[in-house]
């Protein structure tokens, strides 16, 4: 590999865990009010909190994932020509790497979301009581695909998810199963790369833009999978440096990064039902500009690329939603904050504590159960 490979494989390996803690940052940071022990608590009592809340929104919420899709798009296609063979084969490592721990993650979401029903937890989940199970096949196996249809049903209802998204019961996992959906389609991608160059990629970012500004459920998710797997795709399928393409455009990039995250913040204030026009435009912006960030880094020997870090990034994704919100809640009932910056200490808390705990576990697997470790997070 050439300096230049390097550079531009450590620069996407530098993303990944960065990628992974922004994920957990904004699953961890929330607008939205939540109850405990019955209890409502809302962030209105606290207008500074509330304040980072919206910057938390504006610079980082959204701009994970479809960098994730970018750089497997762009990975699927790096050097192969996509014959048969090389499909069928693709498809085996996906079935390792991701179908088989996206089975693993939500089976044990759903398991632990049945282990709150023994009564040993009534006193800490009292809204339970309002909550029936439906094993009926249907809801058990959408379980693997919209929680909300599953066999947790509330009032006779199925629990609303607030997002407004068809999510599994690992919820963070519904990157995983639209990933799994367009890497079954890539011979279709890939031929209509070869004939259509850019412009089916400025087609589906059209499409991903102006869908993605209107509320139909899951049907505003898979654009955005596909438009950011195919446009890392083209990339590699027309040979494209982006060192080069990206380059070119890494102070503009930076530039409207943060204008567009500012922009953002203030729009919560006066417009809010704008901000989501302002918000697609600056996951667009933002891909490009971190990856100029993380290659400029590397040029001026500022950090390196981590392969501990790196290898547990996708095992902290998979896996910090089982404990995030709980901890969060644990937390939350200890200190009993009064204030913003109480209320920042606990949040700040749980994403830290969550790190600590979930690196620490995938070292012990990495370092005496690899194997299973292997089979769980689809990687070494």
């Amino acid at each position: 590999m050439n300096e230049r490979d390097k550079l531009r494989s450590d620069s996407l390996n530098l993303l990944r865990f960065p990628l992974a803690i922004v994920i957990l940052v904004i699953h961890v940071f929330s607008t939205r009010d939540f109850k405990l022990h019955g209890q409502l608590y809302s962030l209105d009592s606290t207008p500074i909190f509330r304040e980072i809340n919206f910057f938390i929104d504006g610079f980082l919420r959204s701009q994970s994932v479809p960098i994730y899709f970018f750089i497997s798009g762009y990975v699927f296609f790096l050097g192969v020509t996509l014959t048969k063979d090389v499909y069928i084969r693709k498809l085996h490592n996906r079935v390792k790497s991701l179908f088989i721990p996206y089975i693993i993650w939500n089976t044990l979401a759903v398991l632990i979301g049945l282990m709150w029903f023994l009564p040993v937890f009534e006193q800490f989940f009292p809204n339970l009581s309002q909550v029936r199970l439906d094993f009926s096949l249907p809801r058990i196996l959408n379980c693997y695909w919209d929680i909300q249809q599953g066999i947790f049903v509330y009032n006779g209802s199925t629990i609303e998810d607030a997002m407004g998204a068809a999510q599994p019961a690992d919820r963070p996992l519904w990157f995983l199963r639209d990933l799994m959906i367009v890497v079954l389609t890539t011979p279709a991608i890939y031929w209509i790369l070869k004939h259509t160059k850019h412009y089916f990629v400025v087609m589906l970012g059209i499409l991903w833009y102006i869908v993605s500004t209107f509320h139909l459920y899951y049907y505003t998710q898979l654009p955005a999978a596909y438009f950011f797997f195919t446009f890392g795709a083209y990339m590699s399928v027309n040979r494209k440096d982006m060192l080069v393409e990206f380059g070119k455009h890494f102070r503009l990039s930076a530039i409207l990064y943060v204008f567009l995250s500012l922009l953002y913040v203030g729009l919560k204030h006066y417009q809010p039902e704008l901000c989501i026009f302002i918000k697609h435009l600056n996951i667009f912006v933002g891909l490009i500009f971190a990856y100029n960030l993380s290659t400029w880094l590397l040029e001026k020997h500022i950090c390196r690329p981590s392969s501990f870090l790196s290898s547990a990034s996708f095992f902290i994704y998979i896996s910090h939603g089982l404990i995030c919100i709980n901890l969060h809640k644990l937390i939350f009932h200890i200190v009993e904050p009064t204030s913003d910056w109480g209320m920042l200490f606990v949040y700040c808390s749980t994403v830290i504590i969550t790190v600590a705990i979930l690196l620490s576990t995938f070292w012990l697997l990495r370092q005496y159960t690899p194997a299973l470790l292997k089979v769980i997070a689809g990687r070494k």
